[in-house]
């Protein structure tokens, strides 16, 4: 239950009411011993009457002084619950409004799985140029629609503040050398632009922080360079600004030649859900390309929440300049996520012949896995609800786990729980890996503490699957 607390203003107030009380009582005192005196020298009834005018005068004072208090403490009491209620309510809000968009991105993502996953499959087998052509915007169409859904969802966890950093030791040189070639080879590629890079940092350079989102702001801010620029180029530059022994202030500035920012949009970019407007010059160019407005806001958020600013300058016609400054700790650990995270893994042992439990319950979903596995060349059985999978683990032996978080009569994580809690230790180790399509934190936290190795959020790419399969089959136990 909630406890109101006195605020410092009214604190203050009972303090000073009270020194005022004192006083009061104080003079009272002083005076009533000169009346005393006057007593004694023979103004008796004087004496008296003044010493009774005195008292009440010292009550009704008081009284005033005891009034205005207990009106103040009611005052604060009454408006702090009124505040109490309103922030229940807002929590409450931000909770249904939390879990909404949850159920409309798994909503939106199981039917895109299968929409990305089949077109993915036909685009390997289709060597007509023009059914390319239709699978390629069947692709692009999906994946533009995958980034819609998470940007108001990356947008929404950040607004509220639940979104988590991650601190662990990277190579700062390759996340940042990673995106811009990616990006230069994808995006920028199909433009005929070029991305090109000035790193001044040393490569073996290491650092504590979240590489996911310092990947997600360069990825955002690369892909709006390009996004804007039909002619030229972008170009990236990282420099460190301020290091001492355990500190570095890193900053990176994103230069385009784009069609620029006019001067009195400049203060507004970075506010959600903003498709700057220009010049009539402009106007046509920018309502041609569609976005949803969040790219920038979540990039400040992002960088804001890590400690650091962000800033543009810009030309109309000329360019714009997007940096941002992020503090980071320095670490010299061996172990970083340069080798075995961020990059791609490959591994030459063949998965040929491994065996895998599916667990699914959705035949679309099972239609296109099994396309995926065999293509892979897996040996594999499907379960479709969690008790059966169960039953079928613990009479043949399978290599991994394949296992939908929303299957029925045993979930994927307790079918995980289960699993880990057998006494035969070379089961109790086997790999198992989910697909989900829920990417909310706090649940996808609650269902690896259940046993599972790895999670794999839909819609997921075949090499995901395959390099999530690769690096669990090929690797050590979970557990001891």
């Amino acid at each position: 239950m909630h406890r109101s607390k006195l605020s410092v203003s009214n604190i203050i107030l009972i303090v000073i009411c009270l020194v005022v009380i004192l006083f009061i009582l104080f003079q009272n005192l002083i005076n009533t011993r000169d009346l005393m005196q006057m007593s004694d020298q023979g103004f008796t009834a004087n004496a008296q009457k003044a010493a009774a005018h005195l008292s009440w005068g010292s009550i009704v004072v008081i009284l005033l002084i005891i009034g205005v208090l207990v009106y103040n403490i009611y005052k604060t009491i009454y408006y702090e619950k009124e505040i109490v209620e309103a922030r229940e309510k807002a929590e409450k809000l931000a909770q249904v409004k939390s879990r909404f968009l949850s159920t409309m991105s798994h909503e939106i993502r199981s039917p895109l799985t299968a929409i990305m996953g089949f077109t993915e499959l036909i685009d390997k087998m289709e060597q007509d140029p023009e059914k390319k052509k239709f699978i390629e915007a069947i692709k692009t169409s999906s994946e533009h629609l995958l980034a819609t859904v998470n940007d108001v969802l990356d947008f929404s966890k950040l607004d509220a503040k639940k979104l988590k950093l991650e601190k662990k030791p990277f190579l700062l040189t390759k996340a940042i050398s990673d995106v811009a070639f990616a990006m230069s080879n994808t995006m920028a590629a199909k433009k005929g632009l070029a991305v090109t890079t000035d790193i001044r940092i040393p490569p073996n350079f290491t650092v504590n922080g979240d590489w996911l989102r310092l990947r997600q702001i360069l990825y955002n801010l690369l892909s709006n360079a390009i996004k804007f620029t039909s002619a030229g180029g972008v170009k990236l530059v990282a420099v460190i600004v301020e290091q001492n022994e355990q500190k570095a202030i890193i900053q990176i500035s994103i230069h385009d030649t784009g069609m620029g920012i006019p001067a009195d949009q400049l203060e507004t970019i970075f506010e959600e859900f903003t498709q700057v407007t220009a010049s009539n010059s402009l106007h046509e160019t920018r309502r041609s390309i569609k976005g949803t407005g969040l790219g920038l806001s979540i990039c400040k958020l992002l960088v804001e929440l890590q400690g650091g600013i962000i800033s543009v300058n810009s030309v109309v016609n000329e360019g714009s300049v997007f940096t941002f400054k992020i503090p980071y700790e320095i670490t010299t650990a061996d172990e970083t996520i340069g080798t075995e995270e961020m990059a791609v893994t490959t591994n030459d042992q063949h998965l040929k012949g491994k065996r895998l439990l599916v667990v699914e319950d959705n035949d679309v979903n099972i239609m296109l896995l099994s396309l995926q596995l065999k293509k892979l060349e897996f040996i594999f059985d499907i379960a479709k609800d969690g008790v059966k999978a169960f039953e079928m683990f613990q009479e043949s032996d399978y290599d991994a786990v394949l296992t939908d978080i929303n299957v029925p009569r045993l979930t994927g994580d307790e079918l995980a729980a289960s699993i880990r809690r057998l006494t035969n230790t070379e089961k109790a180790n086997v790999p198992i890996i989910a697909l989900t399509a829920t990417i909310l934190q706090d649940d996808i936290d609650a269902y690896l503490q259940s046993g599972l190795n790895a999670i794999l959020v839909k819609p997921f790419k075949q090499e995901e699957l395959k390099d999530t399969l690769e690096k669990f089959l090929f690797k050590a136990p979970l557990l001891d």
